[in-house]
């Protein structure tokens, strides 16, 4: 993926780099409810993730694999990286 392919026009941000998030986190950041958050670091070539508690426990259940039946559970959203750390902070506390 190149730089520029890693962006996404936000309506509240602008122009950010993409982060994605599960279903639960994304229908839960307008709420501010409080579903967990949990999150993996932007590794090289990758964006942020992150995942509500009960996408945490269901991992942790199922032997902590990211398998399909995982991902489609999660249903991962794009989001901008803003909105990612609007969500951490109004979930999350930080």
């Amino acid at each position: 993926m190149n730089q520029a392919s890693r962006k996404v026009n936000c309506a509240e941000h602008g122009e950010a780099e993409i982060s994605f998030v599960c279903i639960h986190i994304a229908k839960a950041i307008d709420g501010g409810e409080k579903v967990g958050f949990f999150w993996s670091e932007a590794e090289e070539g990758l964006p942020p993730i992150a995942w509500c508690g009960a996408c945490e426990d269901w991992l942790l259940q199922n032997g902590e694999e990211w398998s399909e039946s995982f991902k489609s559970r999660a249903d991962f959203k794009l989001i901008c990286a803003g909105c990612f750390t609007l969500a951490k902070q109004v979930i999350y506390g930080s």
